[in-house]
């Protein structure tokens, strides 16, 4: 008998109170018992580990890399899980209940349908309903043979499905409702999930069929069931948005197979998701010129994203407490860290004020490169004085109040050029290209 732990998935021969690992207090359970095959007897040449080399990695490897990926049938999903979906991979799609995980997860099925069979398990949906979302993404009623509907639990069933058809694609929905018979528990439980994401992990390497699994998210804001299910699988999306927003961001969180620092965005129709080819355009909607606002750039993978920053700042007067910094779109500490460089070094005391920063539509930066469209948008907030809207701004701030630029300074005078903004403010020597450089200088004599 073992136990593990259902936050950080590692294993212990006892049970204990608290995670040794993790520092989790009572989060240790008891493992499932799965069976296992029978011993071999000494002597016998089966299941004989095979040993491979170097050289003979290098060739499995070229094999590997002539398999083309599977496209989803969207440019964004493509993009953020690194140009396409790798054969025998296994994702891990999670979001808030209502997000739109369904929506889109069926839209690729039947994009991906038209050339490959795809195989569609709901566990929480019955036929008939998930007909009726066909009907309502794509309003007719001519389909494809090859998209292939079930409604199973059981993943000893799947697997015998999966083997047996060997589809382009496998979907399911979601890991939350499958059950394994090797497990004593309810669906949903920590061991289900933990057994059911292990076989269909293997699954997909054994047959070489990419796998999508829906994974629901707990009131924390992490995916439900153990920290074990992020580590077997290849890929993690996670897919964000407000309850009352109609767009959706598509970030990926962990990719064997491509970068994680690639987003997708999505607007919400009536009939399902469409893709926004220009988030910049999307972010700036209806955006004017108005003290306590500011554009920045900001680098997202392989494309350069505009955003509107908004800042607040309200005089406290006689109020008693602690000061209110309130960040929504980039991580709180980042603008404590910005306003106290800005009482210190910028000529802006903020000590006695209330400061709120935040990121319009919806979209979180962790990028630094936007850390002075933030000091913009605050002193312009403070100063009362209009930033321009033909103005943009990129670069990191240091505490010593310095501004630093990165790689990626010639891309965004590029793309700024591009969308026709006329002030482009970045760091002094972050440019080294003499087209980029001779650019801003006629800018400025405007």
């Amino acid at each position: 008998m073992s136990y593990y732990c259902t936050n950080c998935g590692s294993e212990f021969p006892k049970w204990a109170g608290k995670c040794p690992a993790c520092g989790q207090w009572d989060s240790i359970a008891e493992a499932p018992d799965i069976p296992k095959s029978s011993k071999v007897p000494k002597g016998s040449n089966q299941h004989v580990s095979k040993l491979v080399s170097l050289k003979e990695a290098s060739d499995l490897k070229k094999n590997f890399d002539t398999k083309v990926r599977l496209s989803t049938g969207f440019t964004e999903v493509d993009r953020v899980m690194g140009g396409g979906v790798v054969p025998g991979s296994i994702t891990l799609v999670a979001g808030e209940p209502g997000i739109g995980k369904s929506t889109i997860l069926l839209q690729i099925a039947l994009n991906v349908a038209s050339n490959n069979k795809v195989l569609y398990i709901s566990g929480e949906e019955s036929i008939s309903q998930i007909y009726s979302r066909v009907l309502r993404i794509n309003n007719t009623t001519s389909y494809s043979e090859s998209l292939l509907l079930s409604d199973e639990i059981s993943v000893e069933a799947i697997s015998e499905l999966v083997e047996s058809e060997l589809p382009g694609l496998v979907i399911v929905d979601s890991i939350q409702a499958l059950e394994s018979d090797t497990v004593k528990s309810s669906a949903g439980s920590i061991g289900q999930v933990r057994v059911c994401g292990t076989v269909l992990t293997r699954l997909a390497k054994s047959t070489g069929v990419p796998i999508f699994v829906v994974g629901q998210i707990n009131k924390e804001g992490s995916i439900a069931g153990p920290k074990v299910l992020e580590h077997v699988v290849d890929t993690v999306l996670h897919f964000e948005g407000g309850e009352f927003n109609v767009f959706r961001v598509l970030r990926s969180v962990k990719n064997r197979f491509g970068s994680t620092n690639e987003i997708g965005v999505f607007e919400m129709h009536g009939n399902g998701l469409g893709e926004v080819e220009n988030p910049s355009q999307l972010f700036m909607e209806g955006s004017g010129s108005f003290a306590g606002s500011a554009v920045g750039a900001a680098l997202q993978g392989s494309r350069i994203v505009f955003v509107e920053v908004q800042a607040l700042v309200n005089e406290r007067g006689m109020e008693s407490g602690p000061l209110r910094r309130v960040a929504n779109g980039i991580k709180k500490n980042r603008l404590d860290m910005l306003c106290a460089v800005l009482s210190r070094r910028g000529g802006v005391f903020l000590g006695d004020k209330d400061v709120f920063v935040n990121v319009v539509g919806g979209i979180s930066i962790d990028n630094p490169t936007l850390d002075l469209a933030v000091c913009a948008a605050i002193k312009s907030a403070v100063k009362e004085s209009v930033i321009g809207r033909d103005s943009v701004f990129w670069g990191e701030v240091g505490l010593t109040g310095e501004i630093r630029g990165g790689f990626a300074a010639e891309m965004v005078v590029k793309e700024a050029r591009r969308l026709k903004y006329k002030n482009i403010i970045v760091p002094k020597g972050s440019l080294k290209s003499a087209s980029a450089a001779k650019f801003l200088k006629a800018l400025s004599e405007l």
